[in-house]
């Protein structure tokens, strides 16, 4: 059957309303009921720190946002500010100052974060342009009055910090600027606690630097005694240096003139052995020589034996030719003689020249330790004057202890930390 246009209508309302409670659902834990319940999600669930804090840090600071309320804005300022998220933070105090320009608290974070950043003359600009005018010139009552007046004691905190630990770091026409315009709402009570702040601050800028100039003189005359000992001990290495340097060069003249009495000794022993091996090297020769004579006249004469018919005379080359025989019997065992010493000699040379390779081997291997030792010692002669030079400097007390100390001194923590768990407790009503 067909339906009607209101029944239609009927229909189609009630799947939007079910769409719409569904959308509602699942933006639950985004959009909090109230501005209360955001600031509860933030400062309990949200000040755990790790990735399911941040998350319901983020859910909060988007529902605070959502509400255009000043306390929630500020409450995601001060959970961002437990995250380490200095830039986000600084942006929800910006924005729960745009929905409410007297919102002091926002106020004191604001300027307390730019100042922990360094922004110094933001921090400034907005005391002087933005802050200064919302100020109320005359006294209020209750807790208005005393949200003033926390503000002035910050303020006085904030510019004692400027003219004094981060006075070099600071236009001085900023800070001149910012005091004159807040001078206006300084009555009664509220000059009274900025005088007293900023005295705080001066005082204590005066204690932690004469505390860091005494660790600096301390520490300076420690260093300059340990620069004396540095001295002794660095004169007895140079000492001990050059004492080294001379003894590796005494070693290295004496090996040298060593080894060329060990070269002279072993030139002097093969000096014969060469002798005899060339004499038996010429008499080789002229061995050989005779040889080849005696075999040609012995093949000579066979030959005239082969061709004659007279026995006679065949008779004679036979004994003419066996007495050359003998004769070329007898000069091959004398080249056997001569051939076998030259051996026995070369032999004995060879040995001698490996003792002499060995030798000088040897030396030259000692002759390159104390080389190398003596290298050694040069380069660390370098080092020992560039140790000299560093020890030489002028001592400066820059210790691990001073360097805290002027970090201290500069951090405007150490003059005026921001509350942080007070604020927390007292958004949650304790």
């Amino acid at each position: 059957m067909g339906q009607s246009p209101r029944e239609v209508s009927f229909v189609m309302f009630s799947a939007a309303i079910v769409l719409l409670g569904s959308l509602a659902w699942s933006a639950g834990p985004v959009v909090a009921a109230d501005s209360q319940a955001v600031i509860d999600e933030l400062l309990r669930d949200g000040w755990q720190i790790g990735p399911d804090g941040m998350q319901k840090v983020r859910q909060g600071s988007l529902a605070a946002r959502q509400l255009q309320d000043a306390d929630a804005l500020y409450a995601a300022g001060l959970a961002l500010l437990r995250h380490h998220q200095y830039d986000d933070a600084a942006a929800s105090f910006q924005a729960a100052i745009d929905v409410d320009k007297k919102h002091f608290r926002s106020w004191r974070a604001l300027i307390w974060v730019n100042t922990l950043q360094e922004k110094f003359e933001a921090a400034l600009l907005r005391i002087h342009q933005r802050l200064a005018p919302e100020l109320p010139t005359s006294e209020l009552t209750g807790q208005d009055e005393e949200d003033v007046v926390d503000t002035i004691r910050a303020l006085g905190r904030l510019i004692g910090f400027y003219e004094g630990p981060r006075s070099g770091d600071i236009t001085p026409l900023f800070v001149k600027r910012a005091r004159q315009a807040i001078q206006p709402a300084l009555i009664g009570k509220r000059q009274t606690e900025f005088d007293n702040n900023y005295q705080d601050v001066t005082t204590l800028f005066t204690s932690s630097t004469t505390e860091q100039q005494d660790a600096k003189d301390d520490a300076k005359q420690k260093e300059q005694m340990e620069k004396q000992n540095n001295q002794q001990q660095l004169e007895i290495r140079r000492k001990q240096i050059e004492v080294d340097q001379q003894q590796a060069s005494d070693q290295i003249d004496k090996l040298r003139s060593e080894w060329t009495q060990e070269e002279q000794r072993f030139a002097q022993l093969e000096a014969p052995l060469n002798v005899s091996i060339s004499q038996l090297e010429a008499q080789q020769s002229v061995i050989r020589r005779e040889l080849a004579i005696l075999i040609d006249d012995v093949f000579r004469l066979n030959e005239e034996r082969r061709r004659t018919n007279d026995p006679a005379r065949k008779d004679r080359l036979d004994r003419e030719i066996f007495r050359l025989e003998r004769l070329v019997n007898d000069y091959e065992r004398d080249l056997a003689l001569v051939q076998a010493e030259g051996r026995r000699l070369v032999s004995s040379r060879d040995v001698l020249r490996t003792r002499r390779l060995q030798t000088q081997q040897r030396f030259e291997a000692e002759i390159k330790q104390h080389i190398d030792r003596k290298q050694d010692l040069e380069r660390g002669e370098k080092r020992l004057s560039l140790e000299t030079r560093r020890n030489n400097r002028p001592a400066t007390g820059n210790s691990a202890r001073v360097r805290v100390l002027s970090s201290k001194t500069s951090s405007i923590r150490t003059y005026y930390d921001f509350p942080l768990e007070v604020e927390r407790l007292t958004l949650l009503g304790r």
